[in-house]
């Protein structure tokens, strides 16, 4: 959960593993995805799937203010169980990146402003199984093409898996190819068809995810940052405020406080 303000921020091209939902709250964002676009003005509901490529700019003076959760893929399925969603299909797809509905805007700031005073565990929880029932019985749909990953060369998939396993290692293009039979031309060009990034992108991302998921545990920032690749604990502080628009102690501090 994150909160904030931007004036001149601008997202590079990314993806989260989670689902990102949002509202705006003041100013407007310019929203792209690989094949979708939209101005997110106050009161819109921001909506970014999983695994989805994005990106992200001021589309006012006074750039914009927002709120946002992210739901972890198998809550969301816990919940399309419950609410006994079928027909939609093995993976849950929500058209995006932004729509207007006043009640899921209202849903996820009362889920905010109750966890900024540290109401009660119970209290929280109904209304984060309030936002996310609604969001599936209004907008879930079949996905519309099989995902990304499914469709992408091998050649890609081993490409991305060699990325994820060698995250601290300063790995060449030329490398890269060799482990995954291609050249460095072909393979650039197969990777960025597939995913929209190049490979450097993508090790880029999947460095702050990494660091992402380990600052739930109690491990010092500068430890993560040289485990994940980053050069130091400022490098790492900078990448994630670019891709997650909070920096690693604010991620941490919230999670202290669930």
């Amino acid at each position: 959960m994150l909160k904030g303000v931007y004036i001149r921020h601008a997202y590079p091209w990314h993806a989260h593993e989670d689902l990102c939902l949002g509202t705006v709250v003041g100013g407007a964002v310019q929203l792209r995805t690989r094949d979708s676009g939209a101005i997110a003005s106050a009161g819109t509901f921001v909506l970014i799937n999983s695994d989805e490529l994005h990106c992200g700019w001021p589309a006012a003076d006074e750039g914009w203010r927002c709120r946002t959760i992210h739901v972890h893929a198998e809550v969301l399925q816990a919940v399309a169980d419950e609410c006994r969603i079928i027909g939609k299909g093995p993976t849950l797809y929500f058209k995006g990146p932004a729509f207007e509905d006043a009640e899921l805007s209202r849903h996820l700031l009362d889920l905010h402003c109750r966890s900024e005073i540290h109401g009660s565990a119970l209290e929280r929880q109904s209304l984060f199984f309030d936002l996310i029932s609604c969001l599936i019985e209004r907008h879930a749909r079949a996905s519309a093409e099989p995902q990304i990953r499914d469709k992408e060369p091998r050649a890609v998939a081993l490409a991305r898996e060699f990325l994820d396993q060698n995250l601290s290692d300063k790995v060449t293009l030329e490398e890269l190819a060799l482990a995954v039979g291609l050249t460095p031309f072909r393979l650039l060009r197969s990777f960025r068809k597939a995913t929209g990034l190049t490979p450097h992108q993508y090790q880029f991302q999947a460095r702050v995810r990494q660091a992402h998921g380990r600052l739930r545990r109690n491990e010092p920032l500068a430890d993560i940052a040289a485990a994940v690749g980053f050069a130091d604990q400022a490098h790492m502080t900078r990448a994630f405020k670019a891709v997650m628009g909070g920096t690693p102690g604010q991620f941490r501090m919230f999670v202290a406080t669930r």
